[in-house]
């Protein structure tokens, strides 16, 4: 059984006691110790003249400091090693627990979080970005809201998230309520297009099957997109952006905006933090995985997505539009590169 850890105000209620007289085991009986305990800490009194524990040195340390600069350079080379292959490659003639390399990380400062993903950037990637956002480096809100920015994502009727925990007492693991129900493929998934500018929010469209040119014209760019910029005169017609998808720019989609006197925004491959509807996604999904529960057929998240869609506030908008320079510079900054949008 373990030990009764005696607290301070009690430390000192002892030395009290044993000031006025009170014996070891009277004061021992009194409030449950052994009376070794009480003379023991009447002792430290009155040779220290304190009641607090002495410092004591611990378990010495198995690695020295150069061997932990070793782990952290082992680290900086590859960031995505578990702490029992950092083990093998730090000392692998010395008998470590993988406690101990957690240790030596955490004590740098260093913690295993969750990673960023990002699509592939190459050179010519970065460099066509970077020129982008360099010709666009001066525009200002009058311009960015001229923009209409769209995209197309698709929805999985149950996500299941792969960074998912329990918690289970052991040998609990096939208890029925500490096991997520998965089915294949998601059980199917919904995809949508939609389209956001600083002043705006067209309807979203859900595309049946896969998306081809001669359905991007026919359910999307013919009924929203073109109705929708005939009603503004040339003089203010708004630029359509989006991306580099095959069926965007079919020779049969892009002969169809010049007939329609749709002007288009060129846009840099790999690039979808730079477009702000990403994120009207990423709250989509949140509150699609909040209903997750009342979501049980396809025809429900169908429903959903075009509810939430709505749910979708100007504000909401326009803080995502109005930080398009903050974007541009961050790109620029990274030099092409990764950004945290």
């Amino acid at each position: 059984m373990a030990r009764r850890r005696l607290s301070e105000a009690i430390r000192w209620h002892i030395i009290g006691m044993h000031a006025t007289g009170a014996s070891f085991k009277a004061i021992g009986r009194q409030l449950g110790y052994h009376y070794t305990v009480i003379s023991r800490l009447v002792r430290k009194h009155r040779q220290t003249g304190a009641v607090k524990d002495r410092p004591q040195s611990g378990r010495p340390r198995v690695t020295s400091e150069r061997e932990d600069r070793a782990l952290l350079r082992i680290i900086r080379r590859e960031p995505f090693s578990t702490s029992t292959v950092l083990k093998r490659a730090w000392l692998p003639n010395r008998h470590l627990s993988t406690r101990t390399v957690r240790n030596r990380l955490k004590a740098a400062g260093m913690a295993a979080r969750r990673v960023i993903k990002r699509p592939r950037l190459t050179d010519d990637h970065k460099r066509r970005r970077l020129a982008w956002c360099l010709a666009r480096q001066r525009w200002n809100l009058r311009t960015w809201r001229r923009i209409h920015w769209s995209d197309e994502s698709r929805f999985l009727l149950h996500v299941t998230d792969g960074r998912l925990r329990v918690w289970r007492h052991r040998n609990t693991a096939y208890t029925p309520r500490n096991i997520r129900q998965t089915v294949p493929f998601g059980g199917g998934s919904v995809m949508v297009w939609g389209c956001i500018s600083h002043d705006c929010k067209l309807d979203l469209v859900t595309i049946r099957g896969n998306l081809t040119g001669d359905q991007y014209m026919r359910h999307v760019l013919e009924p929203v997109v073109v109705t929708h910029f005939d009603n503004h005169p040339l003089a203010t017609r708004p630029v359509y952006m989006d991306d580099n998808a095959r069926p965007h720019r079919s020779r049969a989609v892009v002969d169809y905006l010049q007939n329609n006197a749709v002007t288009t925004l060129p846009w840099p491959a790999m690039s979808p933090d730079l477009n702000p509807l990403e994120h009207v996604w990423d709250i989509l999904g949140r509150r699609i995985q909040a209903l997750q529960s009342h979501v049980q057929t396809l025809r429900e998240l169908e429903a959903a997505l075009h509810r939430e869609w709505l749910q979708v506030t100007r504000e909401q908008i326009r803080r995502l539009t109005g930080g398009m320079r903050r974007r541009v510079d961050a790109v620029i900054r990274a030099r092409g590169g990764f950004t945290r949008y």
